[in-house]
């Protein structure tokens, strides 16, 4: 009966030690990543954004460059999120944060500043306006009439995104409309140079763009 009772001792503990060693295993390659998003102008938190944690990984003894989705998870009504993921033979990591309405963000972490345990990222995105520029030579003189103008501010990178290349003009009719999506919640920097009869002059106005509307400005000269 001794024996017995010892016996069930013994194989009691070897389940338990099992059971802690698996525990304390899955523990080792787990990564916690929680923090909050908010607007990168107005300093709100951004509910429902989708923060999206990715992985490149060494597959089959090949470093496969492709990232692929490990986790997505939504914030709440504060911004707030938290997401969990089990390490591999990762290579990189790469978190993205998209809304609508909003320019999204992409973050690239080495594997190296991303241990097993749990980590606190917060990001802000900036949120998308529309700046309608209407340029007009309003007040021609003959076919020398030049005009260069420019947006001088930082501009998004992305489709149908305003940028600082400026865009010239020499003639006497001029009539353009420029349509381009901007940082919403802040102010549009406009520049020009105008050139007629010999005498240039200089310009610049500073618009304000609300974020999620369009605004439009007319640049007549």
């Amino acid at each position: 009966m001794r024996f017995l009772i010892n016996l069930r001792s013994i194989v009691c503990i070897f389940v338990f030690l099992i059971l802690t060693a698996s525990c304390k295993k899955e523990d080792d390659n787990t990564i916690i990543v929680q923090g909050n998003i908010t607007d990168a102008n107005m300093h709100t938190a951004v509910p429902y954004a989708e923060v999206t944690f990715w992985a490149s990984r060494i597959q089959s003894g090949t470093f496969n460059p492709n990232y692929f989705a490990l986790a997505t998870v939504t914030t709440d009504a504060n911004g707030n999120y938290s997401l969990q993921i089990t390490k591999d033979k990762d290579a990189g990591f790469r978190i993205t944060v998209e809304k609508a309405k909003y320019f999204g963000q992409t973050t690239d972490i080495s594997v190296d500043n991303l241990a097993s345990g749990t980590h606190t990222l917060n990001y802000s995105i900036y949120p998308e306006a529309y700046f309608k520029l209407i340029v007009k030579n309003v007040s021609s003189i003959d076919n020398t009439d030049f005009i260069s103008y420019w947006f001088n501010n930082t501009q998004p990178s992305g489709t149908n995104c305003c940028n600082n290349q400026p865009i010239n003009f020499t003639g006497e009719y001029y009539d353009n409309t420029l349509l381009c999506r901007t940082f919403g919640g802040q102010n549009m920097h406009v520049k020009w140079i105008v050139r007629k009869a010999g005498a240039t002059t200089p310009y610049e106005s500073t618009v304000y763009c609300p974020a999620f509307d369009t605004t439009t400005y007319s640049l007549n000269y």
